[in-house]
């Protein structure tokens, strides 16, 4: 026996002695002694394979028509291989979340098997939607009201994280809110803002409490959104609201979508036809910058002047109607604005108070 081949053997032999798991469920083939377990005895079988000359292709586990020291090579990774699949141990940092519509959180994973994959999965993911993963932890943003369950796993161990998601209270907020303490408004119960970006298709007219309240916002944590207040009574004006919203939106990550807001008198009176598809071209050109979109309205302009049904088919729906509640409203509101009046503590004036339940289209 060479020295190099005596050395190789050595060595696989030592790191299996450490690391040897016996079982009867590896691969055929691998077994090689026949005697139902697959350990460092089948590699002391194989070394007197190799050294006794045999040809028998039954030992070439590696395939490459020859019988040597890389197949032992070979079963020794195998061998290697299998004991950490079956030994693999995953935690998660939290097996029960409380979430609300908007929210996106971080579960973390702990696992001792650095090697194999780990898949992430959604029982429903309308409700939790897993939006990105890495070797140690799964994203998740919360996206409707309901219960779902996040499964991890690796190999064949799996964990589970039951995931219960509520309405979001949220507050609709323009310049005419004044100044704003966001930590105050999010301590008090508060998780989504939906700010006012700006009005109309002429410049310099972005709202200009804008990029204070968006900071702020961020800063305390809140998840936010925008609208934009429309007048626009052509499909051209409509176009010209998207430059000009976008001028102020650009470069902003939101949480939750770009709405337009649409409840001037001179759309209402509008064939339903042209307001339907003047809400659809002002969304339908925000989408296309990459962002969620949606519209918002009262429930008499949107269900007597518009297509509702179409529109709510591909945008989200924010409807104002504050003599109702959410049951009476119509089955494809995702938002309702249930208060004109309500007093939240870190804003001094009355605010636009709302639910929101669904973010999916």
């Amino acid at each position: 026996m060479n020295k190099l081949f005596k050395k190789l053997l050595i060595t696989a032999t030592a790191i299996l002695l450490v690391i040897c798991y016996s079982t009867s469920v590896f691969a055929a083939g691998f077994d090689i002694n026949n005697d139902n377990t697959v350990n460092v005895n089948d590699v002391t079988f194989l070394q007197n394979e190799i050294s006794n000359f045999s040809d028998n292709t039954d030992y070439d586990l590696n395939n490459d028509g020859k019988l040597d020291v890389n197949d032992v090579s070979y079963l020794q990774i195998e061998i290697s291989k299998s004991s950490l699949e079956n030994n693999t141990q995953i935690n998660i940092s939290c097996t029960e979340y409380k979430k609300n519509v908007g929210d996106t959180f971080t579960v973390s994973v702990d696992t001792n098997n650095n090697v194999n994959e780990i898949t992430y999965s959604s029982s429903d993911s309308s409700v939790a939607k897993i939006v990105a993963t890495d070797k140690h932890s799964v994203k998740i943003k919360a996206n409707k009201v309901g219960n779902a369950t996040v499964t991890v796993k690796q190999c064949r161990e799996t964990v589970t994280a039951k995931i219960k998601v509520e309405k979001a209270r949220c507050v609709d907020l323009s310049e005419w809110n004044g100044d704003i303490d966001f930590n105050k408004v999010k301590k008090s119960g508060v998780t989504c803002v939906i700010l006012r970006a700006g009005y109309g298709k002429d410049d310099n007219q972005e709202d200009n409490k804008f990029n204070e309240y968006y900071r702020q916002a961020k800063n305390a944590g809140l998840n936010v959104g925008a609208y934009w207040y429309s007048y626009a009574t052509t499909i051209d004006a409509a176009k010209a609201e998207v430059r000009n919203c976008m001028k102020t939106i650009r470069g902003k990550e939101f949480d939750l979508p770009v709405f337009l807001d649409v409840e001037e008198y001179r759309q209402a009176v509008l064939p339903r036809r042209t307001l339907t598809d003047i809400i659809s071209t002002f969304c339908d050109g925000i989408k296309g910058y990459g962002f969620d979109v949606g519209m918002y309205s009262a429930k008499s302009m949107l269900v007597d002047s518009a297509y509702p049904d179409e529109l709510a088919s591909k945008y989200l729906i924010w409807m104002a109607t504050p003599n109702n509640s959410y049951n009476e409203l119509p089955s494809f509101v995702d938002i309702h604005q249930y208060s004109w009046t309500g007093r939240v503590d870190g804003i001094s004036e009355k605010a636009d108070m709302n639910y929101i339940y669904n973010l999916n289209y």
